[in-house]
């Protein structure tokens, strides 16, 4: 099984019968009722409240990968933080010590979503980035900061014209926003123009979850990450990481390719917050319905006609979440 980047020639049933062992050696009694089975589940007491003792299991391990989450507390972790909150020693240590295993290079990481060999093989060279390296007061405007400009390699192209469907669409300036897949490869530039409600994708292109690659290096920097935000536009999601948030964008409502994306990423909880108007609600919905007994659903109230863009920091900051959602 991998956990995180480690590749363990084990399952989770071995590692928690080698943790309960190692737990009860050094005096401790979390898990004394042991684990139970729950589907794709394994349920155990969670040692983050009560001091460990709950009569009734309320938290869970994820037999695919070991990922921790309680549903009282909320906590959530990878399982080698686990063991080291826990054991009070090095979780990853503990692992590649007690099991056999190899640690996998974050460019080989790919959490589950794509199998390597299918993965589209005709990418944009980096290097033109360049081209478009300048800022525009127009990105400021629509409040990101320097460092997420930089982060998503966040451009300005002075003009831009192409044909499509026999039409000339002249964007003169616009903002444009390089769209990678989770390995990093560049897919394809986004456009969105400056003076006027223009986008622009390549015709055909697939839409990957916009944002996942940069919250993975994040992940390969050591951060738990249990909740994102899923918004329609590049901008909302880049609005949510300049206050903070980790987030992604469909660029749409949600294609069946990018719902089965999300179902297979390490995230326990979703904050849903595609824009309030009835193709975002629909939209809301179908990915609710469609993830709902994988993930923890909470859906963000933007108030009616909005998007997150269109708010202060201090307005999102007072939204209120819908009731989660799982079975």
């Amino acid at each position: 099984m991998r956990i995180q980047n480690i590749e363990l020639q084990t399952d989770i049933y071995k590692i928690l019968d080698k943790l309960l062992v190692d737990i009860k050696d050094s005096g401790l009694n979390y898990f004394s009722l042991g684990y139970k089975e729950s589907g794709d589940y394994l349920m155990v007491q969670c040692p983050y409240h009560k001091f460990g003792q709950e009569r009734h299991p309320s938290a869970e391990f994820r037999k695919e990968d070991g990922y921790f989450y309680c549903f009282n507390c909320k906590n959530a972790h990878p399982l080698p933080s686990v063991i080291s909150d826990l054991l009070s020693t090095n979780g990853r240590a503990w692992l590649l010590e007690n099991f056999e295993g190899t640690s996998v290079s974050e460019r080989d990481t790919n959490f589950g979503l794509l199998e390597k060999e299918n993965i589209q093989k005709t990418y944009i060279d980096p290097s033109i980035l360049e081209k478009y390296k300048n800022k525009h007061p127009y990105m400021y405007k629509r409040k990101l900061t320097d460092e997420i400009i930089d982060k998503f390699n966040v451009g300005y192209d002075p003009d831009f014209t192409i044909e499509k469907n026999g039409k000339i669409l002249h964007f003169e300036e616009c903002v444009t926003f390089p769209v990678r897949d989770e390995f990093g490869n560049i897919l394809f530039i986004a456009r969105r123009a400056i003076n006027q409600k223009l986008f622009h994708y390549p015709e055909g292109a697939d839409k990957p979850l916009y944002g996942l690659y940069e919250i993975y290096r994040e992940i390969s920097t050591g951060k738990e990450i249990n909740t994102i935000y899923v918004c329609e536009s590049i901008i909302n999601a880049l609005t949510l990481w300049s206050w903070g948030k980790y987030a992604i964008a469909l660029n749409g409502t949600g294609s069946k390719e990018q719902i089965e994306m999300l179902k297979k990423t390490p995230f326990r909880e979703l904050i849903l917050g595609l824009d309030s108007d009835s193709a975002g609600r629909k939209g809301t919905e179908k990915i609710k319905n469609a993830l709902i007994s994988h993930k923890i659903i909470s859906e963000l109230e933007v108030p009616e006609g909005k998007d997150v863009n269109d708010l202060t920091e201090e307005e999102f900051l007072k939204l209120k979440l819908k009731d989660d959602f799982w079975l």
